[in-house]
């Protein structure tokens, strides 16, 4: 089984609203995610999502970071487990589009209900105050579980 380390991210800004991205790409085109992506050899997660953003979203986050939680990805039949460190920060700024989507500032409220099923758990456990979730076979964002 392949085993793969990300990082994501639940930035808010001074309006409580949350980053979240309109994919471009993959089996959730159309989707929205929150920030965030695989880290790199020698990479640390805070790092990561800093340069996940910036790529993502054109943002800069100065602030610090801090984890609240993980999650498990797991897709038996494709023999992929993906560990998901969960981020949390504050973020402002102008948004730009890039290749890989169209971020917006969101509404906290009822945000669960246009999220992709990762995303959609992260932002349950962030605002319940849990720290961990699991997605199984076809639960897994396709994307991430190849």
């Amino acid at each position: 089984m392949n085993l793969r380390l990300n990082a994501n991210a639940i930035i808010t800004n001074n309006h409580g609203q949350i980053l979240i991205i309109k994919l471009k790409k993959g089996p959730f085109a159309g989707g929205y995610c929150i920030p965030g992506g695989g880290i790199n050899p020698g990479e640390l997660s805070f790092e990561t999502i800093k340069r996940e953003i910036k790529e993502e979203t054109g943002l800069e986050i100065k602030k610090s970071l801090e984890p609240f939680g993980f999650c498990e990805l797991i897709h038996y039949g494709k023999k992929d487990h993906r560990v998901v460190l969960l981020l949390k920060g504050k973020g402002n700024g102008a948004l730009k589009e890039t290749e890989e989507g169209s971020p917006e500032w969101a509404s906290a409220e009822g945000i669960e209900k246009k999220l992709i099923p990762f995303a959609r758990e992260a932002v349950k456990i962030w605002k319940e105050g849990k720290n961990h979730f699991k997605l199984l076979d076809e639960e897994c964002l396709p994307s991430w579980c190849l």
